[in-house]
């Protein structure tokens, strides 16, 4: 069986959701696909560019043949940016590179409205890298849904600054969250059945409570000893971290959580109290972790 003569083209439609119509015929359309492919190859020299499936990437993209055709002061943009978008979500290593230097290079310019400091444009350039270059389960990375229907910059400038804000929501309810007094969710608050398990439980909670601390990374152990003990704001943390202060909020989450369970667990275990205890248990944990922190961190815990 002979070839396809216009194998670029046979790909294009095979994928495409255009109307037949609109199209260029085959050889014309083959014409141009063989042009977008020269053109990405010259733009981005050393990306692995394999031809049909950039055409069938393409098509799937289109909504018409108007990108692939000359405009105004030459051919569209359009080809050599989803020649790149391919590229990324083929994980590239010179598609990679080149977007970080064309594109993320720009976050700081991006987010400079919320936030020029070089951490928190480092917190955005690395979120935004996991998030188009990534993906979750059960779906491709973001950088798939890139259409090349608007400039990539734009596309870009757009999630960064969707990652912005968003940082910016999440410290501000970390510093709510660091600014609560621990003695509101401990004491009068707790109700009778808390206050009985806070009262038979003690010995083994703070038991349980000392091995968890025990069980953390030497980071972990030591951000605790720096906000619990040292009284340092999450801000003087980052700063010593070289990391946003999101990162340490998140990290000190993590410990925080990772300490709760351990604890729960160990108190569940050695009080052999069944499940209709542990909800009640867990809760009473939660409520007094961050305030037995500062007393078993000056105390020491165990390494």
């Amino acid at each position: 069986m002979s070839s396809s003569p216009t194998p670029l083209a046979s790909a294009f439609l095979a994928a495409s959701a255009c109307a037949p119509a609109s199209l260029p015929e085959p050889v014309r359309l083959e014409a141009l696909l063989a042009s977008a492919v020269d053109r990405a190859r010259a733009h981005w020299p050393g990306l692995t560019l394999d031809a049909p499936a950039f055409c069938a990437f393409v098509a799937e993209r289109l909504t018409s043949a108007s990108m692939l055709l000359e405009v105004p002061g030459g051919a569209s943009p359009a080809p050599l940016e989803l020649a790149l978008a391919l590229g990324c979500l083929r994980q590239d290593r010179t598609a990679l590179q080149r977007f970080d230097d064309h594109y993320l290079r720009d976050v700081g310019a991006f987010v400079s409205g919320v936030d020029r400091s070089p951490a928190f444009v480092a917190e955005v350039r690395q979120l935004l890298r996991e998030k188009l270059f990534t993906a979750t389960p059960g779906a491709e990375p973001k950088i798939s849904e890139f259409t090349g229907a608007g400039a990539l910059g734009g596309w870009v400038r757009v999630a960064a600054l969707r990652i912005a804000l968003n940082l910016k929501r999440s410290e501000a309810r970390a510093d709510a969250a660091a600014q609560e007094s621990g003695e509101d969710a401990f004491g009068e608050q707790l109700g009778p059945e808390l206050e009985h398990l806070r009262s038979r439980y003690r010995e083994a909670f703070t038991e349980a409570l000392r091995a968890a601390l025990g069980e953390l990374s030497d980071r972990d152990r030591t951000l605790m000893r720096l906000y619990h003990l040292e009284a340092l704001s999450l801000d003087a943390i980052a700063a010593l971290y070289r990391v946003h202060l999101s990162t340490v909020s998140r990290w000190l989450s993590r410990a925080r959580e990772q300490v709760a369970e351990a604890t729960t667990r160990r108190r569940c275990e050695r009080l052999g109290v069944g499940a209709a205890s542990a909800d009640s248990i867990a809760a009473l944990v939660v409520s007094q972790v961050d305030l037995s922190l500062t007393r078993l961190l000056r105390e020491g815990t165990p390494r």
